[in-house]
């Protein structure tokens, strides 16, 4: 889910539990290569209302539905886990899809009494962008502000025999710091945002159409040198950097800035001449050949990129083959 859709399922959520009425959840809290659910999908289901969100589709999700409007007609039910197998064949239960892997569901029946309050700090965490855990085992649902542990899944599973916990950090783990505010900027920020990440957009120009139309990023700052960008932004060891800036020498201040700090990934845009001349000006900064390493120069998979939109998707692509590698 991306960071709007996300406080969409939440805020449904909420509102539905305010009126009085019960919410069947589920969450896939766990998936393997292949599973049509990937590990955090989420599904809302209430009467009335049409479903929000997804885990998967098909005969699975169709049998999920039918089965929690059951629920919801109990009216009461014990959270629980479920493992199905994406196979004709073999050991496990069977979701009755066939495309490959499995995927581990987690049933939960938010109740307003016992779940009001939870769900609504969920939505000021989310929303304010700070770090809190979500868990939810056979007892109920709890959140606690925490800092987060990055070494660490976002989602991650622990079951011992019948005793089982899911925990989610809800702060976004996905995320991109864009330096230069212009129309890839702008481009990029859409692009990404669309994926489920949180862009911050930094830029020396308060004036620039670009700037001011991107409501897309989760913020836009104004700094003086693009040097001190890196260490304005949060989390460098979640976050990808795609240097995108008017001129060569801005480029350079900005990865003079980033050089230093555990980004995920550093990107800068530029034709071949033109990351010549940085690398150029980055090495007349005694740049050592072990930073200069870090810095992906152009950035973007190889193909003809040419507009702001194509090049935008040529970046996204390469950032996420760089996330796929960093999986296996």
């Amino acid at each position: 889910m991306t960071p709007s859709t996300l406080n969409t399922f939440w805020e449904t959520a909420s509102s539905l539990l305010e009126k009085g009425q019960n919410v069947f959840l589920t969450l896939v809290a766990d998936h393997t290569q292949h599973s049509p659910g990937t590990t955090g999908a989420k599904l809302l289901v209430a009467k009335d209302i049409d479903p929000v969100g997804t885990i998967g589709g098909g005969i699975m999700e169709y049998n999920i539905l039918k089965r929690a409007n059951e629920i919801l007609d109990q009216g009461s039910f014990t959270p629980e886990l479920q493992t199905l197998v994406h196979r004709k064949s073999g050991t496990g239960e069977k979701s009755g899809m066939i495309c490959a892997g499995k995927q581990t569901n987690l049933y939960y029946l938010c109740q307003p009494e016992k779940d009001s309050e939870v769900i609504k700090k969920i939505l000021t965490h989310l929303k304010g962008n700070d770090s809190a855990v979500l868990s939810i085992n056979t007892n109920g649902m709890n959140v606690q502000k925490k800092e987060p542990c990055l070494d660490q899944p976002q989602i991650k599973m622990s079951i011992k025999g019948s005793d089982w916990r899911y925990e989610e950090q809800l702060m976004n783990f996905k995320r991109i710091a864009i330096i230069g505010g212009g129309h890839c900027s702008l481009a990029l920020s859409r692009l990404m945002k669309q994926l489920g990440y949180d862009v911050f957009v930094f830029d020396t120009r308060e004036n620039v159409s670009t700037v001011k139309e991107n409501k897309y990023a989760r913020s836009v700052q104004i700094v003086d040198d693009f040097q001190e960008v890196g260490k304005q932004i949060n989390f460098p060891e979640l976050t990808n950097v795609v240097v995108m800036t008017p001129d060569v020498v801005s480029d350079v201040r900005g990865l003079l800035g980033a050089k230093d700090l555990p980004f995920h990934f550093i990107g800068v845009m530029g034709s071949q001449p033109k990351i010549a001349e940085i690398i150029e000006q980055l090495k007349s900064e005694d740049i050592s050949n072990d930073q200069l390493s870090k810095f992906t120069a152009p950035v973007g998979i190889p193909m003809a990129s040419n507009t702001p939109e194509e090049i935008a998707v040529s970046v996204a692509a390469q950032i996420l083959q760089n996330r796929d590698k960093s999986l296996h």
